[in-house]
C-alpha cells in the first residue's frame, strides 16, 4: 500500500509541474516559420551579366534566373509587373512535394518603347510562407549602325571608277561592275557621285543620275536625298537609333528629290531608300573635280542597329 501511495504522489507532482509550466505568463511557446529565400540573377541576350536597374536594348531580350530555397518545400512562384502576370507551380516544373530548391528562368522580350520597367516575384512554400524580390531595368535605344570611309569617285569615260554605292551591301560599284554581271546588282544601288560644271560635287539616285546612261540597269532606285541644317558637331553627338530617328523627323523634305548638289565638306545630308532605310550622311571630304582625282568621302549613320 505504501508503494502505491508513493507512485500516486510522484504522478501528481509531475502533473502539477506540467500544469504550472503551461500556465506561466513569463514564457510563450511560438512556432518558428519555415525559412524561404528568393534570389535573382540576369544576363543580356549576348551573355553579359545584367544588374537590377541596368540598361537593356529596345526590341531585344534578357533572361532572369529565379532561385528559390524553401525549407517547407517549394509550391508556387507568382510573377507580375511590366510583364504578363503568370503563376508557376511545382507541377509545372515537374518536381515533387517537399522539394526545397527550385529554379526558374524567365526570358523577357523588350519592346521598342524606351523607359523604366520592373518585374516582381513572389515565392510561396507549402505552408504558405512567402518571400519576394524585384528586378528593375531601363530600356534604351540601340547604337546606330555606322558605315565609314565610303569613297566614291567621279565618273570616268571607261566606266571603271567606283562611282555608285549600296547602303545595304556597304559596297561601292563602277558602272562596269553593274552591267558586266547577270546578278541584279542595280537593285541594291542607292546613289552615285558626280562633279558637274554647275552642280559641282553632287550625289544622285540612279533614277536621276544623268552622267551615265543607266537605261540598261534592271532597276533605277528612287532614293530620297535632302540637305539638312544639322551641324557636324550635332552629328557627332548622335550615337543611338533614337538620336538618328529624332534628327530625321526634324528635316524638311518638302522639296527633296533624288539629287543634292554643290556639296561641301562637313555638310550633313538625309537619305531614305526604296526599302525604307533612313539615315544621315556626313560629307567627310571632297577632293578634285571631274577628273580621275575627283572623289568624295562619306560616313553614314543609319536609323538601324548592327
Amino acid at each position: 500500500m505504501k508503494k502505491i501511495f508513493e507512485k500516486v504522489i510522484i504522478v501528481s507532482s509531475l502533473l502539477g509541474l506540467v500544469f504550472f509550466y503551461g500556465c506561466s505568463e513569463d514564457e510563450v511557446i511560438e512556432e518558428v516559420a519555415s525559412s524561404i529565400d528568393i534570389s535573382l540573377s540576369a544576363t543580356t541576350s549576348d551573355g553579359n551579366s545584367l544588374v537590377s536597374g541596368g540598361n537593356v536594348t529596345a526590341a531585344d531580350s534578357f533572361s532572369i534566373v529565379i532561385s528559390i530555397t524553401a525549407e517547407a518545400g517549394f509550391n508556387t512562384l507568382n510573377i507580375s509587373g511590366d510583364v504578363a502576370s503568370s503563376t508557376i507551380n511545382r507541377n509545372d516544373l515537374d518536381i515533387a512535394s517537399g522539394t526545397t530548391d527550385a529554379k526558374v528562368t524567365l526570358t523577357v522580350s523588350t519592346s521598342s518603347s524606351l523607359g523604366d520597367g520592373s518585374i516582381d516575384f513572389e515565392a510561396v512554400d507549402e505552408k504558405g510562407n512567402t518571400a519576394t524580390a524585384s528586378f528593375s531595368f531601363v530600356v534604351v535605344s540601340p547604337a546606330a549602325k555606322i558605315q565609314t570611309a565610303v569613297m566614291l569617285y567621279a565618273p570616268l569615260g571607261d566606266s571603271s571608277s567606283q562611282t555608285f554605292y549600296s547602303i545595304a551591301n556597304n559596297q561601292t560599284y563602277s558602272l562596269g561592275d553593274v552591267i558586266s554581271t547577270s546578278d541584279p546588282v542595280s537593285a541594291s544601288i542607292d546613289f552615285g557621285y558626280y562633279y558637274g560644271s554647275t552642280d559641282n560635287a553632287a550625289l544622285a539616285s540612279p533614277a536621276e543620275y544623268t552622267i551615265y546612261d543607266l537605261s540598261a540597269w534592271g532597276s533605277q532606285n528612287v532614293t530620297t536625298l535632302a540637305v539638312t541644317t544639322i551641324t557636324s558637331a550635332e552629328y557627332l553627338e548622335m550615337v543611338t537609333v533614337s538620336d538618328i530617328e529624332t534628327a530625321i523627323a526634324g528635316v524638311d523634305v518638302t522639296d527633296a528629290n533624288g539629287t543634292v548638289t554643290n556639296l561641301s565638306a562637313n555638310e550633313i545630308l538625309m537619305f531614305k531608300t526604296v526599302d525604307n532605310v533612313q539615315g544621315l550622311i556626313h560629307v567627310s571630304a571632297i577632293t578634285g573635280t571631274d577628273g580621275s582625282d575627283g572623289m568624295i568621302e562619306l560616313e553614314m549613320k543609319l536609323a538601324a542597329s548592327e
